[in-house]
């Protein structure tokens, strides 16, 4: 059975395989491999470095012009992320692969221009297929909705009361997760705690405004309305770690109330789950 994937670039454009003629053959996507780092003759650590991925590729399409606009879309997708040295993302089912496409290797191209066999090349610094999961906490509010990053920081009624609000959040996967938490304004030193441990920035966040701590890039950003940023990472509560993993399992949420934010779960595997 050809399992669907999709190429999506950095701008949101889409090359889909398994449909219109245009096929991903068996391939390397679901490779992976550790690289072994020793002192004597012991295993000091396992980490990942630079890896590439074959991702062979079949076009058959009904027409001549089908074919070779399958070809240019195919290279015009792809070359926007290298050009702009942004990752695009290899999608299949609910995880996504972020690389670029360094590489592509064709042959068998002469015989018709309805056909055409190729092997992309896909090169990462950071080889994790990656799921997420966002839950959305409201202000004084004990419920939340998984899969739906709410667009609140213009929306929220302005009679809630500053009370203790307390939910839990479930991390569905089988190691401690990465996460994304973007808290939206207003706020004054907020902090977030998450089966008991604390996630506090101490910082102003105005009304309209939004911070995100993103515990993969280690970085803390304060969004304005009109999108500017600023660098928070100073202003982080050192006696608490503000990039801890979430663990696996059911955690208790707590926050003061007088805020929503957003987590989004960033569930990290070496190969996409098997569906």
């Amino acid at each position: 059975m050809l399992e669907q994937i999709t190429y999506k670039n950095h701008l949101n454009e889409v090359f889909e395989f398994g449909k219109n003629g245009i096929f991903a053959d068996e391939n390397e996507l679901r490779n992976y491999e550790w690289t072994v780092q020793k002192k004597g003759n012991r295993i000091s650590a396992l980490e990942y470095a630079v890896q590439r991925r074959k991702l062979p590729i079949v076009i058959i399409c009904s027409t001549e012009a089908e074919g070779i606009a399958a070809r240019n879309r195919l290279f015009e997708v792809a070359e926007k992320d290298a050009l702009a040295l942004k990752y695009g993302q290899i999608i299949i089912g609910d995880y996504y692969f972020r690389c670029f496409i360094t590489k592509s290797q064709k042959k068998e191209y002469l015989k018709t221009k309805r056909f055409l066999t190729l092997t992309l090349t896909l090169t990462t610094d950071r080889p994790y297929w990656i799921k997420e999961t966002a839950y959305s906490f409201l202000p004084q509010v004990a419920t939340y909705a998984a899969g739906k990053i709410s667009d609140y920081p213009m929306n929220y009624p302005m009679d809630y009361h500053t009370e203790a609000a307390s939910t839990e959040l479930l991390n569905g996967g089988f190691v401690d997760t990465n996460f994304r938490m973007v808290i939206y304004g207003p706020a004054s030193n907020p902090v977030v705690y998450i089966g008991g441990h604390a996630y506090r920035v101490n910082c102003e966040i105005e009304q309209a405004e939004y911070l995100t701590i993103d515990s993969a890039a280690k970085t803390i950003v304060l969004t304005a309305v009109d999108g500017a940023t600023t660098n928070q990472f100073n202003l982080r509560d050192r006696a608490s770690y503000v990039f801890r993993k979430i663990p696996p399992g059911s955690n208790e949420v707590s926050w003061d109330g007088s805020f929503g934010f957003d987590i989004i779960l960033l569930e990290e595997r070496s190969e996409p789950k098997w569906t």
